[in-house]
Parts: C-alpha cells; structure tokens; sequence
C-alpha cells in the first residue's frame, strides 16, 4: 500500500467532504509532566493532581513522583515514576490523574462526594509506560492502572508486572452475576522495557453484563472483555454503596507484596491522556447506511447531512480500491523477488 498517498488522499477527501473524521469528545484532559505547570517531587495538589499517600497524608509513604524521564524515547525531560517499593491495603490515598468534568456513568452510576458534569457514556485511557531500567529486571515490581471514580471506585484494571522477559501486561474484567464476584483474569502478553502505549476504551450501557471494555497496546487490540459493573451491582462486598460507579479519573496504585529494592526505579509513564464523551458510532460502510436519516446516527465521524455521509462512503470505497490495488502490485512485486500476574490481583487487595 502506498502509505504517503493514502493520508494525503484521505486527508484531501475529507476536507473536501467536510465530515468532521475526529469524534467530538465531551472533555479531555491530556498531561506529559513537563514544567510548567509540572514540577519534580510529589505530584499531589499539581494541576488537580492527587496523591496523598506520596505527600505522606495517607497509609503509607509511596513512592511515586515526578521524577526525571532518564532520557525516554517520548517522554519528554520529566514524567510520573511510580514504584512498589512501599504497598498497602488502603486506596484514596494512591494518585489519581487530574479528572475530567465531564464523567462517565450509566444512568444510575453514583457519584459519591464527585461532581459529575454532564454525565457521559464513553471513555478512554491512553498512556505510554517504560521501565526505568530497561536493560534489566526489576524483581517484584508490580503496578495497576483503572478508570475510577477518585476514591478507589474502580471501573476496570490493567496491571504491569516486571518479569525475566520484559513487562507482562494483565486485565480484569468480572464476568457473570455471582457473589462473590468472578474476576477473570487475561494476559495481553510479555513486552521489552521500552516504552509501549496501552490504550483502554471502555462504553457503559445500562444494564448489567453489557459494559464493553476494550485494551490495545501499540495500537494493537489485544482483549475485548467487560467492566467491573457486576461486582457493584451483586457483589455482597460492594453492599455499603450496591450500584455501578462514575469514572472521572485514572487511578495508579501500588498495592500487594512490596518490593523495596524498586525505591527511586519502577515504571515511568507519560504522554497521558483521558477522555469522555458519546459512544463511538461509525463510520458507514454503505450507502444505504445514510438513507432515512440514518447519516443522523454516526458521530465518527459526523455529517451534516445524507449527502455528506453518501459521498463519505464513496470516497472511502474509492480509497480501499485503490490500496488493494497497491497491495496487489507489491505482493506481486515480492512474489518476483521471492523467485531470486503476581502482586496485587485480588479484588481487595489491589
């Protein structure tokens, strides 16, 4: 496939059609750690940051801080260090990113003590993660990220654990109705210490069993599984507060066996970002996809009318012609060559 042509075409056609290609999301909120406003040291209390337990307000003093990036390839001169040198049981006193105004719940989700904004159904969660000793293991070294509330309420879960091959990179989801709850486990995979993006998206439905969660890595979709709705809604455990929560913000928490040895190492992760808006619909694949108002229903992208979103699938088709084409032509040109989880996984306890 010619590559360069594509994004120029594409681009071209778009601007031509007039559709807006990126989704309109309610808010963001998008960090690299960079001074200003960002400044070495703890980050709780910087630009809506919290971390109590860092400050030493908390259980424990843990050991997460801006700190320099070692010269990470992304990363900027600073960026958020954070390792299980010191654990605990506790959970509102972890860092948790700035939050978004606008939140993301089902229709019943509680709030708690949060503001909600103007409640929304999609979320998403980017950020580029590294170790700081690429070169070499670093023996119980374990941390968890989630969508949350800002208390601890998590939504969902990714962990990072150094292995002897790299980062091992897990998901939980919590499948089925039961008391206790059933949270599944599924690993995405072993990656070097170099730096890798995860990106988590996840859509809230009302309703149980329905939430859709989804994990990539490098742009990769690795997993497809659920939220934690159900351990709210059946979980005997949840009964203090029985009903599904809002996720505002992302919660980095080190909790499980410590590993002392980490202290002033661990993960580096920058380039954050989060997101909340609408559900992701589209785009159209047909033309019959944009008749009776259905070019009404897409948000990714938007029309402004039944023309726009016809012309969008034209062009598009057009697109996908020409780059089979241009695949067909290369393989035919090759052909010719040719011819010459450990740590913190329990739901309490992490």
């Amino acid at each position: 496939m010619n590559i360069k042509k594509f994004l120029i075409g594409g681009a071209a056609g778009v601007l031509m059609l007039g559709a807006t290609i990126a989704p309109a999301f309610a808010d963001s909120v998008s960090v690299n750690f960079e001074n200003p406003p960002y400044t070495l040291g703890t980050i709780n209390a910087q630009d809506g940051w919290s971390s109590l337990g860092a400050a030493g307000s908390g259980c424990a003093v843990y050991d997460h801080a801006v700190s320099a990036s070692l010269g990470t390839a992304g990363f900027g001169s600073q960026s958020l260090r954070i390792s299980n040198a010191v654990t605990s049981g506790c959970f509102g006193d972890m860092t948790f990113a700035k939050p978004l105004v606008d939140s993301v719940g089902e229709t019943g989700a509680t709030a708690g003590t949060f503001s909600v904004g103007t409640k929304q159904t999609h979320f998403e969660m980017q950020f580029d993660i590294a170790s700081t000793v690429p070169g070499a293991q670093q023996p119980g070294l374990f941390m968890s990220v989630s969508p949350d509330r800002g208390d601890g309420s998590r939504m969902s879960y990714v962990g990072f654990e150094d292995v002897a091959g790299g980062i091992d990179i897990i998901f939980y989801d919590v499948q089925g109705i039961g008391n206790p709850a059933n949270f599944v486990l599924t690993d995405l995979g072993t990656y070097a210490r170099t730096p890798h993006t995860v990106k988590l998206v996840m859509d809230v439905i009302d309703g149980p069993s329905n939430d859709v969660v989804k994990i990539y890595v490098d742009g990769v979709l690795k997993h497809t599984g659920t939220s934690w709705e159900n351990y709210y809604r059946f979980d005997s455990e949840a009964s203090a507060e029985q009903s599904v929560r809002i996720v505002k913000t992302a919660i980095f928490r080190t909790g499980g066996a410590a590993a002392p040895a980490t202290t002033g190492k661990g993960f580096l992760v920058d380039n954050l970002s989060l997101l909340s808006g609408p559900i992701l619909v589209g785009p159209p694949t047909n033309k019959n996809q944009c008749k009776k108002d259905g070019w009404k229903i897409f948000n990714n992208p938007s029309f402004k009318n039944q023309g726009q979103c016809v012309d969008y699938v034209e062009h598009h088709s057009k697109d996908e012609d020409h780059d089979n084409r241009d695949d067909h032509d290369n393989n035919n040109h090759e052909d010719n060559n040719n011819h010459g989880d450990k740590g913190d996984h329990g739901k309490s306890n992490d």
